[in-house]
């Protein structure tokens, strides 16, 4: 310990004497670590920071699936979910919950009344077990009790901790007090912790289901829960899932009518929360291992050519008695030293990094509003900080003992050491163009997804939320008359040209899917799922999506009396219509919305068909979708869709300040939520894909920028090495061309193996990227040859200046050097 803190001062004192080169490595080595531990604690926050339950690795969500209506993931009846409870033996008890998306602003809209403005809330509601299965506690009071779920006994809440803070002032005497929400008088009954959360961290309280009983136990046609269960000790998840397919296989044989094909699906809970983000975050975080080995191969070569200047100082040491072993030791203390240094820096640059994403993409990861750098991610820095030395100081420590004692000549100058330099170098280039044509594939994949139509026309188009509480609205007559007082107001104002309501705005998912009978299919050919949405007459006009043919519903079809209509969509007419011109070929054809078994379904004409709208995402193919009038299918959850004829830039405020103000003027209890144009919603629907197309392509641009100064300092250390013999060869008569195409030749070298190696890492790597694409091929040509270009074109300006140097060497005071 004594010779090593003898090493550390030694290694202090040196790195003072040379500030330039401490300085450049300890800030190169920052950039590096920085931006890995800035990775990695996001990484760290989505994928493997413990959630704050119980043994959260013991509990499991379980879904439906049905490969009859290419079910892969759906929610469970209420009836199933019944039965899952009473008939399985792996599972200490099953939870639900409605919703339960990744997002972290998953939750039903709730609003908070009767204390001035509407405060706008997101809850979840649950089961009255939910927590118990969590294995959570309350901060204080209690939770719920398993029949509080039932209608009657429902009229509870549970709040988190940040609303019980923001909304009550941490009031220790909440418990007890009734509350509005929605209109509905409520009692808070508990608080949670503060570092709790479920199914994300968006949610603001907990409600119970409300269910009656009697439509609880024996609903399987509505699927709308989301379950978690927790493990029973000693069994395994591959138990589980094998007993519950038995419980669903016994539930078919028993409702076939509504359980054909029903199986069930389990999986870890984490993996849940996660969503789709493990490939892309693990992506993203061995890109940014190739920029830490990039900046390590940076540092190995400023070692390398700082082991030259101490040729001197080496060989004494040698000649005092200073074993090999002791020499590698001290340079490699001194690797440790600088290193220590870069990974403090570096710490500061991750948290620059974070807040960066936080402000960039706050809604692009599950969690994402909790990345931060605690204990767990400075331990990985540290970590970083002391495997770096092993990356870039091995080298220049063990090539040291070849310096001959007492002069100034060094292996790292000879073929030895130029060939240890250009390896580097070779490593670096194959690691950028590997970075390079990721970021390009992610951006033409980008751009590919920002070029598909989605189905609408975007422009000076502006929608909000609106919801109706129960309680004020109980019957479809009152919603109604408010959404046609609503569209009267706004079409009285004159920058609105066009105003319409449907149940669910484009690239937000489903409202809800059902069956529909397609008259003169034999009874075993129905559609098995098709989206519902309803509509006011406006609404294609206000969004902007084309007719195809017949037309559009009209006021006549809101009317009691009218015969039954609706529209289709494009992917439903080809599905149910093919030949020739599917749109003209199902206007006039008849459906009804049920199983061909069912009776007493009414008829329904089809007397539209509209262009497909992008429902669930830009990547993803429309689904068959039917549009009712609003009269028919009445929700009292509607988004408004508002086409203005103000100027883009003003539009948003305009109609926010409109839609506001008319809406109070109905009912001062109601308020608008979500407002946003529609060109906002289309570019949020691709913000996942943006924001990672963004990290990786910084990480490659850094990659380019280290490669360039890499091969600069070792052209740059060549030619001054090399000054003797360049004026040799000047006084002899080369010309400027030959000792510039010499340089040019050594300095591509090592960038022609880098290259081709990096292609062929490229394509080794194209099987992890593959599912990050849309529309790209990962193992595209043209994507490789010009990431190959790029790096090419870097290196030759990399070289471009040494090259010069060498050429404007005087011949008289390079021979007069010695």
């Amino acid at each position: 310990m004594n010779r090593f803190w003898s090493d550390i001062r030694y290694a202090i004192r040196g790195l003072r004497r040379e500030p330039g080169f401490t300085a450049v490595a300890v800030l190169t080595l920052a950039l590096g670590i920085g931006t890995t531990t800035a990775m990695f604690s996001v990484a760290h926050a989505v994928l493997w920071r413990p959630l704050p339950f119980t043994q959260p690795e013991r509990l499991v969500e379980i879904w439906e699936t049905n490969p009859l209506i290419g079910w892969t993931d759906a929610q469970v009846a209420t009836a199933n979910f019944a039965d899952w409870r009473t008939r399985n033996t792996v599972f200490t008890d099953i939870a639900a919950y409605q919703g339960g998306g990744w997002k972290a602003d998953t939750g039903a809209d709730v609003f908070l009344t009767g204390q001035g403005e509407p405060q706008r809330l997101k809850a979840t509601r649950v089961s009255g077990n939910l927590f118990d299965v969590l294995g959570s506690r309350p901060l204080f009071g209690r939770t719920f009790r398993d029949e509080e779920m039932f209608a009657g006994k429902n009229r509870v809440a549970v709040l988190s901790y940040a609303l019980w803070q923001s909304a009550f002032a941490g009031d220790p005497q909440v418990l007890g007090r009734t509350i509005s929400l929605n209109a509905v008088n409520v009692e808070v009954v508990g608080v949670m912790p503060a570092d709790f959360f479920f199914p994300a961290r968006g949610v603001q309280l907990w409600i119970p289901f409300g269910y009656d009983p009697k439509a609880f136990y024996t609903g399987r046609r509505a699927h709308g829960l989301r379950s978690i269960a927790r493990l029973k000790p000693d069994v395994t998840l591959d138990q589980a899932q094998s007993q519950m397919a038995a419980v669903a296989a016994q539930l078919e044989r028993e409702h076939p009518d509504t359980n054909t094909k029903m199986g069930v699906g389990t999986g870890a809970f984490r993996d849940w929360t996660v969503g789709n983000t493990r490939a892309p975050l693990l992506v993203l975080l061995g890109a940014v291992g190739f920029l830490l080995l990039i900046v390590c191969a940076n540092v190995a070569n400023l070692q390398l050519s700082r082991g030259v200047r101490r040729a001197r100082e080496i060989g004494i040491r040698t000649a005092l008695g200073a074993s090999r072993i002791q020499i590698a030791r001290q340079l490699l203390t001194e690797s440790l030293v600088v290193s220590l240094f870069g990974g403090a820096l570096g710490l500061g640059v991750a948290l620059a990094l974070r807040a960066l994403l936080l402000s960039a993409a706050p809604a692009a990861l599950p969690l994402l509003s909790e990345v931060r750098i605690d204990w767990a991610v400075a331990a990985f820095n540290l970590a970083v900080s002391l495997l770096a030395p092993a990356l870039f100081g091995v080298l220049p420590a063990f090539s040291s003992h070849r310096t001959e004692a007492l002069t100034d000549r060094t292996h790292a100058a000879s073929g030895q050491g130029r060939r240890a330099r250009n390896l580097l170098v070779a490593g670096e280039i194959a690691l950028s163009v590997m970075l390079v044509a990721g970021a390009g594939l992610l951006v033409e994949s980008l751009l590919q997804l920002e070029r598909v139509n989605p189905g609408f026309n975007p422009e000076h188009v502006v929608s909000f939320n609106l919801l109706f509480p129960t309680k004020r609205y109980p019957k479809d007559e009152t919603i109604v008359a408010a959404v046609g007082e609503l569209e009267r107001q706004f079409r009285a104002d004159p920058r609105v040209e066009h105003v319409g309501m449907v149940t669910g705005l484009p690239l937000k998912g489903s409202v809800w899917t059902g069956v529909a009978t397609i008259e003169g299919q034999p009874p075993d050919r129905y559609e098995r799922e098709v989206w519902h949405k309803s509509i006011t007459p406006d609404y294609f006009r206000a969004i902007g999506t084309p007719l195809l043919r017949g037309r559009m519903i009209d006021e006549h079809d809101l009317q009691p009396a009218s015969s039954p209509v609706t529209l289709v969509n494009e992917t439903f007419a080809r599905k149910w219509y093919p030949g020739g011109d599917a749109a003209a070929n199902a206007v006039g054809k008849r459906i009804n919305f049920g199983r061909p078994t069912d009776s007493g379904n009414p008829w329904v004409a089809i007397v539209g068909v509209v262009a497909d709208a992008k429902q669930n995402g830009m990547d993803k193919p429309a689904q068959p979708e039917v549009y009712l009038p609003f009269t028919s299918d009445v929700a009292n959850s509607v988004s408004v869709v508002i086409r203005s004829s103000a100027d883009q830039s003003q539009t948003t405020a305009q109609i926010a300040t409109l839609a506001r103000g008319t809406v109070r003027a109905i009912d001062r209890d109601l308020a608008p939520t979500d407002i946003t144009t529609l060109r906002e919603l289309v570019s949020g629907s691709v913000g996942q894909e943006r924001f990672r197309t963004a990290l990786l392509s910084g990480f490659a641009g850094a990659a380019l920028l280290l490669a360039a100064i890499g091969i600069y300092g070792v052209l740059a250390y060549l030619v001054t090495q090399r000054t003797r013999e360049i004026g040799i060869r000047m006084a002899l008569g080369a010309q400027q061309t030959q000792l510039v195409g010499m340089v040019l030749r050594q300095g591509m070298a090592p960038v022609a193996w880098g290259v081709m190696a990096g292609i062929a890492g490229a394509f080794a790597c194209a099987r992890v990227i593959r599912t990050l694409l849309f529309g790209v091929d990962a193992t595209n040509p043209a994507a490789y040859a010009v990431s190959a270009g790029i790096l090419l074109m870097v290196a030759m300006g990399a070289c471009y200046f040494p090259a010069r140097r060498a050429a404007r060497v005087d011949p008289m005071v390079a021979l007069r050097e010695e």
